[in-house]
């Protein structure tokens, strides 16, 4: 598009200050391309090896060989850096959206199956101020804590807002960040009851280097549903993360991370450690994202997680976790749910390896004179090829057989669930 000079004249002027600050300056620029993608199928040998449509939960009995949903996302970062230690990153990402492109295997362009969306949008500037970086728009955030054999993030703040990241103070590294969120799936449209209700989230974030800890603040007024029933609007939520560079403490190379957590309020049940947006409203089979938010004052959750890797000399790679929550309600009733995994790795050669995975689980509701439990447990042998690019990341090629016991996909009886994946991130 041509700026006129009028047009161009009005932007010089609305932007001078940063016109003036940055034109005698050295400019250098750059281009960033990221991204990660799983693309695969499993089928359902009991059901004449039709699609698996989410046989169990992946974030408490681990991914491999039960995870049914494709995902992509892709990013672009522009970035300007200047002599005077100034720099500007612009990040785009388009991702995925909707159900249909989570199950599709269509690779039809106008199907639903390839549905794009924005993801992140926003913008950063360094060196404004001695030490952090000042950002500002829609992005993740807090995705960096995640247990990566069960796809679960015990932070998922992410949302549009503003913040600064990684600004010191002495030793510590402190992040500040302020987030609107909204919850999804309302058909009532723009001018509907409540559909326009945001709930607002502040984040403080210490790094002590082996510690962390992360805290929220929430607000959301006028949280009701269509029935009348009105909700929390406030709450609140604390993390605690240990980092350890030995798995426990035993000899030989390793890493582990204890995690804690506690909300109340607006910070408890999918919403601990949290914000209002879809991974958090089926994380560990939540009520959806529409209805995460119908949580009462007094609601309390606990939270505790365990996981690592420990690295043999052999050449034998142990990834296991350990994850539990309590939730305790104003109502009087309660729930908890707990779950053990472990992902061995056996090399075979160096572009070929076999990965194992086995997982349990345990879940327990009581209320209003009524109690349940439930569990189940799975196998998941997975021959993979795998080339590394030297430089982290390492595209993965997988044939899938799991056996599950109390399959969502055969009645709550066992099943053989068979597929292929495409992992890779870059």
């Amino acid at each position: 598009m041509k700026l006129s000079k009028l047009t161009l004249a009005c932007l010089l002027a609305t932007s001078g200050f940063a016109v003036t600050s940055g034109a005698n300056a050295e400019v250098t620029d750059g281009l960033e391309f990221h991204g990660y993608f799983r693309s695969g199928v499993i089928l359902s040998v009991e059901d004449d090896l039709q699609r698996a449509k989410y046989p169990a939960s992946k974030e408490q009995l681990g991914r491999l060989g039960i995870e049914s949903d494709n995902d992509m996302s892709f990013e672009l970062v522009k970035k300007w850096a200047f002599d005077d230690g100034k720099n500007i990153r612009i990040h785009v990402a388009v991702a995925g959206t909707g159900d249909d492109k989570a199950l599709g295997s269509s690779v039809d362009a106008g199907g639903v199956d390839n549905s794009m969306g924005f993801g992140q949008t926003y913008v950063e500037f360094a060196g404004l101020t001695e030490t952090g970086t000042f950002w500002a728009g829609k992005r993740d955030y807090g995705k960096d804590n995640y247990i990566f054999m069960t796809d679960f993030f015990y932070t998922q703040m992410s949302g549009l807002g503003l913040g600064v990241s990684d600004y010191e103070i002495g030793d510590t590294k402190f992040d500040f960040a302020y987030m609107s969120t909204d919850r999804n799936g309302n058909a009532a449209g723009r001018w509907g009851d409540n559909t326009n209700n945001l709930m607002h989230s502040v984040h403080v974030g210490a790094n002590f280097g082996s510690f962390e800890l992360h805290g929220q603040v929430k607000a959301m007024t006028d949280n009701w549903d269509s029935a009348g029933n009105e909700y929390a609007e406030t709450g609140a939520d604390l993390t605690a993360i240990v980092h350890l560079d030995s798995f426990l403490g035993l000899p030989g190379n390793g890493f582990s991370k204890i995690i804690g957590q506690v909300g109340v309020g607006l910070g408890s049940h999918q919403l601990l450690g949290g914000t209002l947006n879809v991974y958090n409203g089926w994380v560990a089979g939540g009520p959806g994202p529409d209805q995460m938010s119908y949580v009462d004052d007094g609601d309390v959750s606990a939270r505790f997680l365990l996981w690592g890797g420990y690295f043999l000399e052999n050449g034998i790679n142990l990834f296991p976790a350990l994850q539990a929550q309590y939730n305790d309600n104003d109502d009087g009733s309660s729930d908890y749910w707990m779950s053990a995994m472990i992902r061995p790795t056996f090399p075979v050669s160096d572009n070929f390896m076999v990965a194992t995975e086995f997982g349990t689980q345990y879940n327990h509701y009581e209320g209003d004179g009524y109690q349940g439990s439930g569990n189940n447990a799975k196998i998941t042998i997975a021959p993979t090829w795998v080339i590394g690019t030297g430089q982290g990341p390492a595209p993965e090629i997988r044939l899938l057989g799991t056996y599950l016991n109390h399959a969502g996909t055969n009645n709550g009886d066992d099943d053989f669930i068979v597929g292929i994946q495409a992992d890779m991130w870059w």
